[in-house]
């Protein structure tokens, strides 16, 4: 996750500083900031796997294809 894609990626360090000011201990403090990264990894696969779908659903524009001509043959 060293690319940040998302429009998520820019609230990340907004909520990173505020586990910052949250009293804890540093083994919560890494497993919270750990959880956050793997809770955004899954939005954006479920996300990049809704705009996969899209484009494989949609079907494509009878425009695009061709019909043969009557000099074919």
């Amino acid at each position: 996750m060293t690319s940040k894609i998302s429009k998520t990626n820019v609230d990340l360090a907004y909520f990173n500083s505020r586990l910052d000011e949250i009293r804890m201990s540093g083994t919560d403090r890494i497993r919270a900031k750990a959880h956050l990264a793997r809770a955004e990894a899954m939005a954006e696969a479920i996300a990049g796997f809704f705009i996969w779908a899209k484009r494989v659903l949609t079907p494509a524009k009878p425009g695009s294809f061709r019909r043969p001509s009557t000099s074919a043959g």
